[in-house]
């Protein structure tokens, strides 16, 4: 029997616990199940055929945190059944994300309409001496300023119309946060890959004047990263921007920048607005097609097929149980929009209910090919419910 590295990690992490006496060992186990409707509306085939198509998504996520000392363990659990009709035909239901090294993903069936898929999401240990915390293991990584177009992010953002932004998909990686003083940090990531260069990155983050400064660099799926960010208040106004310079292994070059602003209007009104330069993207269509297909869109590492776009999003608590979140987002290179209106409900304590409407606006795809960036997105809606316990 082969022993993999996957089994000597989750063993060494159960007989860890398990020699630990119980009543040293705060624990919090949680469980959340999910439910999710989306129906679709395409008659112009941009998700290859046209018509109309429904997906529900079934999950449950169960998570274990546990501490002990200055040692603390992460367990997350997804398990998730997926059923399509109509035009919809299932993609792989595991991340599609280059830092994962370890096979905790499991796809127990699957066909073009239905699947069923679990993983380990989070499996870490983190060890906490004072002034710094060491992390192994299965974790989200989250750096930059911005909302939408997070070009600092490095180890895979979240896709700008992402509604879903609970839970960031873990990597496997060592990482390691060294406190340099009151709100200065130096995070340190390096991520191991099996059949390629890993990536190491590191960020750093103090004041400077009013605001605070943050520096990032390091490789990344082999492509050379250096960035810088700046976050300041300006009279109630929470003001930042990220640049980010890329050299890829084939020694070409481009930037990326995002300006943005936050700010509550009132007690129940919040806003977000922000302008993206991509300079990876194109004010071409004709190029979409085979942008598309890249590492740097599929990964994250590029947001946007156009190079000029922007992103406003007004948040307002209509009652003190439901909260509107319409947002536009607009490549301004080929002039497509999209119109998204998300809403929340509070059912209880333990219980919530989302949903939203999302509309493509922009010229349409031919055959199946995207002339816009936004054009190509079919009329969507989405309702989800999620009870914690």
């Amino acid at each position: 029997m082969k022993i993999t590295l996957t089994q000597i990690l989750v063993l060494t992490t159960l007989c860890i616990l398990l020699l630990i006496p119980a009543e040293e060992c705060p624990a919090w186990v949680g469980l959340e199940l999910d439910g999710k409707f989306t129906g679709i509306d395409d008659p112009y085939g941009a998700t290859g055929a046209e018509g109309y198509g429904s997906m529900w998504e079934l999950s449950g996520r169960v998570m274990y945190l546990e501490s002990f000392g200055t040692l603390d363990t992460e367990f997350h659990w997804l398990g998730q059944l997926t059923r399509s009709t109509g035009i919809i035909t299932l993609s792989s239901p595991s991340a599609d994300t280059p830092f994962r090294s370890l096979n905790l993903e499991k796809v127990h069936y699957e066909d073009d309409k239905t699947s069923v898929f679990s993983e380990i999401d989070r499996l870490s240990l983190r060890w906490n001496p004072p002034g710094v915390s060491l992390t192994a293991g299965r974790q989200a990584i989250s750096w930059g300023e911005a909302f939408y177009f997070n070009v600092g992010d490095l180890f895979g953002a979240f896709p700008v119309t992402e509604t879903n932004r609970r839970y960031k998909p873990g990597i496997d990686a060592m990482s390691a946060v060294l406190n340099l003083g009151p709100f200065s940090e130096l995070s340190l990531v390096g991520v191991p890959a099996e059949e390629e260069d890993g990536s190491a990155a590191a960020h750093l983050l103090f004041p400077l004047g009013p605001g605070t400064l943050s520096f990032t660099g390091g490789r990344v799926l082999s492509d050379y990263k250096t960035g810088a960010g700046y976050t300041v208040d300006v009279g109630g106004t929470q003001v930042y921007s990220s640049l980010l310079l890329t050299r890829t292994q084939e020694d070409e070059e481009y930037s990326q920048m995002v300006v943005g602003a936050q700010r509550q209007t009132g007690p129940q009104t919040f806003l977000i607005g922000e302008i993206y330069r991509n300079g990876w993207g194109t004010t071409d269509p004709d190029q979409y097609p085979d942008l598309i297909l890249t590492d740097e869109y599929r990964y994250g590492q590029a947001l946007t097929l156009g190079r000029y776009n922007m992103a406003l999003q007004v948040s307002r608590q209509v009652s003190p149980l439901m909260t509107l979140t319409p947002a536009i987002f607009a490549n301004l290179s080929d002039g497509s929009t999209l119109l998204r209106m998300d809403g929340s409900w509070s059912l209880s304590d333990l219980t919530g209910l989302t949903g939203g409407l999302f509309i493509g606006m922009g010229e349409r795809p031919d055959a199946g090919i995207p002339r816009s960036e936004y054009g190509s997105i079919p009329i969507s809606i989405y309702v989800e419910v999620v009870h914690s316990i």
